[in-house]
């Protein structure tokens, strides 16, 4: 897909669609920055991209303070002079003992409300802002949201967090039509990480594989797409990816 000799950073790369994403871009030779809060984790994936002959550097960061994404930026920046992808994943909708859904507003207590507004908006838009410098032309911001089929109701903090982020897709394609920049945003149906199998194992069979959303999410990020910006995708379980929105 020619992805060779190119550099990314993937947030939310510890498990699930992230991980998926950074062994996927990796397999196509992009050298890959994996970040999370979970160093144990992070450890697991960049083990599993260079068992595969890949290329991986694990950057500990805490998306949920702006101090550690301001750190996070400033590794970046000294650790590589050009960034080609940008893959903003990392999200929050369970906490270590529960999920965060069937929930009233008013009951989700306000430091969740705020951790995951950080992580979820906060944070990919202090990326791309502190990032976009270092782009050059033809590099690929993906953005990962999800369908909400259900609506709102139960979640509203992730909800919220992810609507957001189609928002920032829509508007960043128009600002850096001028640079060259395509950004994109994928918003996954139901998908079978490890999480979504532990708290919703009834509806397993329905939810896609995070490997195929990682395989759309390289094409994104490759030459093929340098025509594709402000695309709001949504990719479901046997289904093939369709825009729900554009800018």
């Amino acid at each position: 897909m020619s992805l060779q000799v190119k550099t990314a950073l993937v947030t939310g790369a510890s498990i699930g669609i992230g991980r998926a994403i950074a062994i996927e871009l990796a397999k196509e030779g992009v050298k890959v920055f994996i970040t999370a809060r979970r160093r144990q984790e992070l450890e697991k994936t960049k083990n599993m991209i260079e068992s595969q002959g890949g290329q991986a550097e694990l950057v500990a960061a805490d998306l949920g303070k702006i101090s550690s994404i301001n750190s996070l930026i400033s590794t970046l920046k000294r650790k590589t002079q050009e960034l080609n992808i940008l893959v903003n994943v990392a999200g929050i909708w369970h906490g270590k003992t529960q999920v965060y859904a069937g929930k009233n507003f008013e009951t989700f207590s306000q430091k969740v409300i705020l951790d995951t507004f950080s992580v979820g908006t906060i944070a990919p838009a202090l990326l791309a802002h502190g990032l976009i410098p270092i782009m050059p032309k033809n590099s690929k911001i993906i953005n990962i949201s999800g369908t909400f089929e259900s609506g709102a109701k139960g979640w509203l903090p992730y909800y919220v967090s992810k609507r957001a982020i189609e928002d920032l897709t829509l508007g960043l394609a128009e600002e850096l039509k001028d640079k060259g920049i395509q950004i994109n945003c994928i918003s996954p149906s139901d998908t079978a990480t490890e999480q979504y199998k532990k708290y919703f194992p009834q509806y397993i069979q329905d939810a896609i594989a995070p490997e195929k959303i990682a395989q759309y999410a390289t094409f994104l990020c490759s030459a093929k797409a340098n025509n594709i910006s402000g695309e709001v995708f949504v990719i479901k379980k046997g289904q093939k990816p369709y825009s729900r929105f554009h800018a």
